[in-house]
């Protein structure tokens, strides 16, 4: 059982809509679709050194209430970042769904 006071953060579902700008050009924009409360666990962090670019690779996991409608193409803004989500898991026994997710370094 999930308890309310363990959501604590809250978190925007993102996700990116195609639009045509002035020129024809069809490009991606990065759309808010709602807004959720969720428990944030840090899972890893490091610093790697990657074509002589010092890149930090954070993971983070996200526990979402379990009627959470959250999909493979969505993104997280928290602590105005953005985190892709790399695996859902539905625990119907504990009635949340856990998002593993990376941070976007583009």
């Amino acid at each position: 059982m999930a308890y309310a006071g363990l959501f604590n953060e809250q978190v925007d579902i993102m996700k990116y809509t195609p639009s045509t700008n002035e020129y024809g050009e069809v490009t991606r924009t990065l759309v808010k679709e709602y807004t959720l409360r969720a428990k944030v666990i840090h899972l890893s962090g490091s610093r790697t050194l990657r074509n002589d670019e010092v890149q930090i690779p954070y993971s983070k996991t996200f526990v979402l209430r379990y009627h959470a409608p959250i999909r493979e193409d969505n993104l997280i803004r928290w602590d105005d970042k953005l985190w892709r989500v790399q695996s859902i898991d539905h625990d119907r026994n504990l009635q949340q769904v856990v998002v593993i997710t990376e941070i976007v370094n583009e």
